[in-house]
């Protein structure tokens, strides 16, 4: 089983999936660390992309700014910053559509993230990895095999939130489910991560 299908099988298995139509799964590079990304897509927002060409917004300041605009409602020029109304002017066309004297986001987060997961040979290494997910999604760490004192380490990861899976050759155990993730929140942070999981998709298509 590659990695790609182990992660789309254990997204599979979660809450927020089972109500999806599909699941993509992409591989990602975030803050050093690579992993894979189980995501549902969001198939508006893939339409509203393709065809304005509009690659993945990765400024933080730009997706700030777009977060104080609601999603597809008019808001007066006026009452936006001139700060602001430059940051937006810089988007690719048909990100924000402008009038005389109203501007309206079109873009949103392009996927959901549901869960991350990391390959890791030393258990501390693979903790601190999928740590890095944390604000994210769900994260899985996949090992060769556990710690000697098994017990320990499970409450570790259990602890962090982190679910364990033991890979032996094509064989892969799960050992500890990862936490329900309950901590998101929508920050910008937030909104580029789930662009880099859909730039990491773009190239895995």
């Amino acid at each position: 089983m590659s990695v790609a299908a182990t992660l789309e099988r254990f997204a599979a298995t979660m809450p927020q999936a089972a109500a999806q139509d599909e699941i993509g799964v992409a591989r990602v590079r975030w803050l050093g660390t690579r992993g894979w990304v189980a995501y549902s897509p969001d198939r508006a927002q893939q339409q509203v992309r393709k065809a304005h060409r509009i690659p993945p917004i990765l400024a933080l300041d730009l997706l700030d700014t777009l977060m104080y605009l609601p999603f597809g409602h008019e808001v007066a020029v006026q009452s936006v910053a001139a700060a602001a109304q430059r940051r937006l002017r810089r988007l690719p066309a048909g990100a924000v559509t402008w009038s005389s004297t109203t501007v309206t986001r079109r873009i949103a987060p392009p996927v959901t993230p549901l869960l991350a997961m990391v390959q890791a040979t030393d258990w501390a290494t693979g903790l601190r990895a999928a740590s890095r997910f944390a604000m994210y999604c769900r994260r899985l760490m996949v090992i060769p095999e556990l710690p000697a004192d098994e017990q320990v380490a499970l409450a570790e990861a259990s602890f962090y939130g982190i679910g364990v899976a033991v890979r032996r050759g094509e064989s892969l155990t799960m050992v500890l489910e990862p936490e329900e993730f309950t901590e998101w929140q929508p920050t910008a942070a937030w909104w580029r991560f789930t662009e880099e999981v859909a730039r990491g998709a773009g190239k895995e298509s």
